[in-house]
């Protein structure tokens, strides 16, 4: 989700994701330990949480 390190380039991949979750119902996401990633993660997680999203390793996701 971040191949470029911009944040609001970002944000639009983590929002394609989350949709993407919502109509198959699992979505896997690849991020690494940038500074803008961080950012939104930090910013997004929680609003995404209270819409009823679920965050969880890959490998709980394919037991």
């Amino acid at each position: 989700m971040d191949n470029q390190d911009d944040f609001e380039y970002i944000q639009g991949q983590l929002t394609k994701l989350k949709n993407l979750a919502r109509r198959q119902g699992v979505a896997i996401g690849i991020g690494h330990d940038r500074k803008n990633t961080l950012m939104v993660l930090k910013e997004m997680l929680p609003k995404l949480e209270k819409e009823g999203y679920k965050f969880i390793f890959l490998s709980q996701a394919v037991r």
